[in-house]
């Protein structure tokens, strides 16, 4: 038997779509879920992560499709799914949909949840956004069918027509649809919007911005997982702005008795910070107080990403050098003074990508 009901969110209201998806999300015996919408961003897939997680540690699945390169879809979004499928590899289906006709997209809005003797259905107007999640006025319909019955096999029928549409999402993928004119950014929908249109600025629900994407990742526990994962994050739209670094007090390039200058950035950091993709070179500039130094970084999969920087010869060691971004591919370095080292070790450079390597940072 099937039952259906209406779920209507208006302006103001307390996130009743947020709500609804994080209940089911958490509701015993959920196996697999399955989410297509035209438009993804982290504002709003960020504030169901933490239950997705949650849901797929305990052995369920998640499966994903999302329009790409239309200008709202962010890469975060889509390295998200790249995210899951390393924390759960044959768990994890991330999708995307890149429109072929200019006046053609891909538009769906689904949210399928399957359970051990039923499924249930989100059809409406929402994307996976946090305006559709909390902000918008929207209106969906909640249908509930019992396994093996009409509903679960439309679901099944019309999934596979979908994923027919699709391609999987990788790296390669998404620095594409980064580097095109129709990449979707975070940084796009900030208070700077009442300026531009003259209007107030609706705050209804949960923050709808949660942290950028790079500080979940920071938060794993094993560190070459993390390190695997940031490295891939070339793409990510709220990039980090400053790099905490440790220089140890003899870099490699020194002879016997001098300092050298050659220093070794962690892989990590080439993608997710420096946005150099696996296997890229990309030129950079770095803007010291005694001169600029312009040079290539390139990232090698050996986990060796060496880069001369002769002005650290002036600098007292160990130290650390806190890289600040002004521009893109532009940073200014400074170091931090030797008598704030011990203290900026603790707070600042919080990561180590493997036991004996030097420490480093993001904020």
């Amino acid at each position: 038997m099937t039952a259906a009901d209406f779920v209507v969110q208006t302006h103001g209201e307390t996130a009743l779509l947020l709500n609804t998806l994080k209940s089911l999300l958490v509701t015993p015996g959920l196996q697999r879920v399955r989410i297509a919408t035209a438009y993804a961003r982290w504002d709003g897939l960020g504030l169901i992560s933490s239950e997705l997680e949650n849901m797929l540690a305990k052995g369920g699945r998640f499966e994903s499709i999302y329009g790409a390169g239309n200008g709202v879809t962010t890469p975060d979004s889509l390295l998200y799914g790249l995210y899951l499928k390393e924390l759960y590899p044959y768990r994890v289906v991330p999708l995307l949909v890149e429109d072929e006709f200019a006046n053609s997209i891909f538009h769906p809005k689904l949210f399928a949840f399957k359970f051990p003797t039923f499924s249930i259905v989100i059809v409406g107007s929402a994307n996976l956004t946090g305006g559709g999640l909390v902000r918008n006025s929207e209106v969906a319909v909640q249908i509930r069918g019992a396994t093996g019955e009409t509903l679960e096999q439309g679901l099944d029928s019309t999934w596979d027509k979908l994923v027919q549409l699709a391609l999987p999402v990788t790296s390669k993928r998404v620095r594409e649809i980064m580097r095109g004119e129709n990449a979707g950014s975070e940084a796009d929908q900030r208070e700077s919007l009442p300026k531009a249109t003259g209007k107030p600025y609706l705050k209804a629900g949960p923050k709808t911005a949660p942290k950028p994407l790079f500080k979940r990742v920071l938060k794993l526990k094993d560190a070459t997982t993390k390190s695997r994962i940031l490295s891939k994050l070339d793409s990510i739209s709220e990039k980090p702005t400053r790099l905490y670094l440790q220089i140890f007090a003899t870099e490699t390039g020194g002879s016997t008795g001098k300092l050298g200058y050659q220093v070794q950035l962690p892989v990590a950091t080439l993608g997710v910070f420096f946005g150099v993709g696996e296997t890229q070179t990309k030129k950079v500039e770095f803007r010291f107080k005694s001169e600029t130094v312009k040079t290539n970084l390139t990232h090698f999969d050996n986990h060796t990403h060496r880069v001369r920087l002769k002005p650290i010869l002036q600098i007292p060691r160990p130290s650390i050098l806190v890289f600040e971004r002004v521009a893109e591919d532009v940073y200014e370095v400074r170091p931090v003074p030797p008598a704030r080292y011990a203290t900026s070790l603790a707070s600042k450079c919080t990561q180590q990508s493997r036991t004996g390597s030097r420490r480093w940072g993001l904020e």
